[in-house]
This record gives C-alpha cells, structure tokens and sequence, in this order.
C-alpha cells in the first residue's frame, strides 16, 4: 500500500521522468504481500489501531491491489480492490460486511476518507493522469522536487513530491488545495531487499485538522508466486464470499 501511495504523487515529465523513473524502479513490486498496522492518531493524541493484509499483483502493465481488514471487530472483513490501468482511470471496488455489497469508488467520493484515516480514496491511486503537468522546481545535493498539478479529476490543486537522490525514494510529499498545503506524507523508515526499497514506517498528517494516520508494515514478501494471488483475488465476487 505504502508503494502506491508515494507513487499516486508522481507521474510523467520531461525533466522529472527520468526521476519518476528511478522511483519506480526503486520500488517495484510485481507479486507482494504485506501484513501492515494502521494507526490513526486524534488531535488529543488519543489512538485507534486496524490491522490489514494487502497483496499486490502486476499482470501486463496493470498493477492489481486486495486489501482486507482484520482487526478490530467493526472493520474486519471490510476489503478494497485497486486495478490500475496504465492508459486510463483508475478502478476501486469497496465492499462493507455491513451493507453485504460492493460498492464501486468514483466521481466526489474518490475525496473520502479512507477507512476513516487522513487517507483519501485518491491518495490510493497510482495512475498519471493525462491531463496534469509536472514542474521540477528544485534540484539540490540530496533531494529533487517536483510540483505536479494534478488533472481535472483531482480534489488536489498542486503536489510536491521530495524525491532523495539517495534511493530514489519520495521521502515527503504535501498535497495543497487552493495554494494551501492540507497534507502531508512522510516516510519514516525504510527497508532494501534486493533492489527494492520498501517505506516501512509511514505517516500521513492532516495539517488543518492536527490528525495523524501511520501506516507500519509488520511483515512482507516481494516476488511471490503468482499462483499465491489468483485473478479471482481482485472482483468483487470473491469479496462478496468473504475474501
């Protein structure tokens, strides 16, 4: 999940493509899964902890997504489905114990909050869209960084993304809305196995709210077989039977 987040800020430039290039490079992924722990922090620092399982699957250019909640009680069961398509939007399908269906994510309610964290539907997408345009505004001795104006179909006016020049790792990126930042993802940690890098500690802030959501990868396995993660893994009908 981490992955595709830091990745949902960047996207195509002339300058800033050989960067996103690396950055994807750095963080490839084709077969993973991860046991992850979400923590969302209040304004009074009070705590509530989810625990969740995502696998991650890349078939031809398309990079497929699963994520199912396990704790605590009233999310378990609670699963998310990503297919992105390198050539057009994004798919999400949401499926609630509760409501007992799937419901597809789209149109305004891709600005939600995700499972209640600082977390957006949005912040969850990788694709780039056709319509924004990319700025490196800075290149410094550690870190490039590059404005993306993001396409009509974003709740977001502008994105920063720090990439390091040490892995290649977007290490902070803030998310502005009417010249305003209102977020800001942070990786706090990270882990290489072989070439990829993987954020193991990260952390979005909600800047007008004084809320926190920490995402902390517990576990993971890169490179898995792809029998481990079957097709059927991603359509709501496995979902619908529990998962």
């Amino acid at each position: 999940m981490i992955q595709l987040l830091l990745l949902a800020a960047l996207a195509h430039a002339q300058t800033a493509d050989e960067i996103i290039a690396k950055a994807r490079k750095a963080q490839r992924v084709d077969n993973g899964i991860q046991q992850m722990t979400m923590v969302l922090v209040s304004r009074s620092g009070s705590t509530r902890q989810r625990k969740f399982e995502m696998r991650v699957r890349k078939d031809a250019g398309v990079v497929r997504s699963y994520v199912r909640f396990s704790y605590p009680t009233d999310v378990a069961g609670t699963q998310l489905v990503i297919v992105d398509h390198p050539d057009k939007v994004d798919e999400q399908l949401l499926y609630m114990p509760a409501l007992r269906r799937t419901n597809r994510i789209a149109g305004s309610a891709r600005s939600g909050k995700f499972m209640g964290s600082d977390f957006s539907f949005e912040d969850l997408e990788i694709s780039a869209a056709s319509d924004a345009t990319h700025t490196l505004v800075e290149d410094t001795s550690e870190t490039w960084v590059i404005d993306t104006t993001p396409g009509a179909s974003s709740s977001y006016g502008r994105i920063r993304s720090h990439v390091s020049k040490a892995d290649n790792v977007p290490r902070r990126v803030e998310f502005f809305r009417k010249g305003v930042a209102i977020k800001q993802l942070e990786i706090l940690s990270t882990e290489v196995s072989g070439s990829t890098v993987v954020p193991t500690h990260t952390v979005m802030r909600n800047l007008q709210k004084g809320t926190r959501t920490e995402l902390v990868v517990d576990s993971y396995r890169l490179n898995v077989p792809a029998a481990e993660i079957p097709d059927e893994t991603f359509t709501a009908g496995f979902m619908e039977r529990g998962g």
